[in-house]
């Protein structure tokens, strides 16, 4: 690991650190957001560091008043701390907020020292950016997005950073977000990489950002975004790889290739955890794998061949060891019926009968002819057949068609079951609305994008089928498929308690009650409702006004919003 990383989280004994946040969860779309200063982009990465990772809010001061000052200053998010994360000034900070707050991802609660009453203590600060996860998982899950090129009203089509990316947040180095030893300018650039490579590897998948792209997500020039990236490189953060276009193509430079060494310094800190549990759990004895009895052949070692003996890596015989002292025979070559075969150079210089040497003859070469022959049926594979042939994709059968034949049994040779086959047609064909996206001219090649879904692997691991090993059964970590299904299902039941269902019964009622608020439509069925507990967001009760129409992305009616937003002008 290197020393940048591992400074940052060190104790003072100079033992790796294993409590607090490993890394924070960070909204995607402001990270390439080239309108969102770098100060605010800083103030949200050392907010979210001072939050819990469930419900993203900050410590009470109720909460850590039996605590030492020390721990309270250290544990609060008091605006001198919150500036000395950034590396600004606190009026800085409250500029940064003040943002955010207006961007609709920060709620402010004010709080006063409960020793001194009158006195400002440390707020409480609320990011409301799960709820806008939850919602864009949803909106994900019922429109697709499109493999065509997206085009903008110009025509033209819309540049890669300015698309919707498919994630909601990434993850980043806690120590780094609260680390005000670098400019909120290296945190942007540091964001804006993430947001290209993968969550768990750390690595660039695809095409990997140009230095126009990293300065279009943060808004900064081409100085300081260079700048950024060398220190990133110097500090250990950033591996950069330069690459060049091959020599048909002009051999001119491209987008250099990212690896982020976070990841590293992450699962060190896991393994360091799981070792001192094992630690506490042993009473300090060392753990010692069990091997559960089993032989040595099971474990794949070959046993020594008595009592005592040596284990021998290379069970091949020398030539010295040969009885007789005679050479082995190379397998490469083939056999000859027991004659010595001549020397190439005697077989050349030998006379033919048409006059002259072989060697003064060229022969042209034969080309090799490669005959393949179809693959053999496998079982189950009558089943995979008659459920693509009732799709209706060609107007011959799946096994005549030697694209759909080729997929399917490929497939099933590789370890799979019929099962495993249908899922992939279902979560590929139905669940992405093919037959829709194939009336409307999207696609036009049915047999082969159904051949494609049915070979695609989307993990880096072969053994792994839609997020489950096929081996153990166990969960897939290198995808997380399983792992993100669970944060839909979270979501959508996040939404479904918080959000009241449409009432149209009682809509005469609340009407008679209590006015509209201005920009809700009187007309229509009731489709949300405000969910603003009081003035400032965190007061008691709810406000319950209802709306309809789509719903605002804050589910808040415009007298709340704008009481919430003279409190925090105050």
């Amino acid at each position: 690991m290197t020393d940048f990383l591992t400074q940052l989280s060190t104790g003072p004994d100079g033992t790796l650190a294993c409590n607090g946040l490993d890394y924070i969860e960070f909204d995607v779309r402001i990270a390439r957001d080239p309108d969102c200063p770098t100060t605010s982009k800083a103030a949200y990465m050392a907010l979210a560091a001072f939050a819990d990772m469930e419900h993203h809010i900050t410590l009470t001061a109720e909460s850590v008043a039996g605590w030492s000052p020390e721990v309270r200053h250290a544990l609060l998010p008091y605006r001198k701390t919150i500036a000395a994360c950034m590396g600004r000034s606190a009026n800085t900070f409250d500029r940064a907020a003040a943002d955010l707050v207006g961007r609709e991802f920060l709620l402010v609660r004010p709080q006063q020292d409960p020793n001194h009453p009158g006195a400002a203590d440390a707020n409480i600060y609320r990011l409301i950016d799960r709820e806008r996860w939850a919602r864009q998982v949803l909106e994900r899950a019922a429109n697709p997005a499109p493999t065509l090129p997206l085009l903008g009203a110009d025509g033209r089509p819309v540049p890669r950073v300015l698309r919707t990316p498919g994630i909601d947040f990434i993850k980043l180095d806690a120590r780094i977000a609260t680390f005000g030893g670098r400019s909120p300018n290296y945190k942007a650039v540091y964001a804006a990489i993430a947001t290209f490579v993968n969550l768990n590897s750390r690595a660039v998948t695809e095409r990997p950002p140009t230095i126009r792209e990293l300065m279009a997500c943060t808004g900064l020039g081409r100085t300081a975004v260079t700048d950024a990236l060398a220190q990133l490189r110097a500090d250990g953060v950033l591996l950069m790889k330069d690459q060049y276009a091959p020599k048909l193509e002009g051999g001119g430079r491209i987008a250099s290739g990212y690896v982020l060494l976070d990841g590293r310094l992450w699962r060190a800190r896991a393994a360091a955890r799981e070792e001192r549990e094992i630690t506490q759990f042993t009473g300090g004895s060392p753990h010692q794998p069990d091997m559960g009895g089993l032989p040595a052949t099971r474990m794949g070692v070959s046993p020594p061949a008595g009592q005592g003996s040596p284990h021998q890596t290379d069970i091949t015989k020398r030539s010295s060891e040969n009885r007789g002292g005679q050479l082995l025979p190379d397998a490469r070559r083939a056999p000859t019926g027991g004659n010595a075969r001549e020397p190439r150079a005697a077989r050349a210089a030998k006379p033919t009968a048409q006059g002259g040497s072989a060697a003064g003859r060229t022969k042209k070469p034969r080309t090799k002819t490669i005959r393949t022959a179809p693959s053999r049926p496998v079982p189950g594979e009558e089943i995979v057949f008659a459920a693509i042939d009732a799709l209706n994709v060609s107007k011959h059968p799946a096994l005549r068609v030697p694209p759909l034949r080729r997929a399917v049994r490929d497939l099933l040779s590789a370890g799979r079951t019929p099962d495993h086959a249908l899922a992939r047609i279902d979560a590929g064909w139905w669940k992405t609305g093919v037959p829709e996206r194939i009336a409307k001219g999207e696609i036009r090649g049915p047999v082969g994008y159904l051949a494609t879904i049915l070979s695609r692997q989307d993990c880096e691991r072969e053994d792994c089928e839609r997020g489950i090993l096929l081996g153990s059964g166990e969960e897939c970590h290198a995808c997380g498929l399983r792992a993100a299904e669970r944060e839909a299902d979270r979501a959508r039941r996040h939404l479904e308690a918080h959000t009241p269902q449409p009432d149209t019964a009682c809509k005469e009622a609340d009407t008679d009650q209590q006015p509209s608020p201005a920009g809700a439509s009187s007309d229509g069925p009731v489709t949300w409702r405000c969910q603003a507990p009081g003035p400032d967001g965190f007061g008691a009760g709810v406000c319950g006004r209802p709306g309809s129409g789509t719903p605002p992305p804050l589910p808040m009616c415009p007298d709340c919003l704008s009481d919430l937003r003279q409190a925090l002008g105050r």
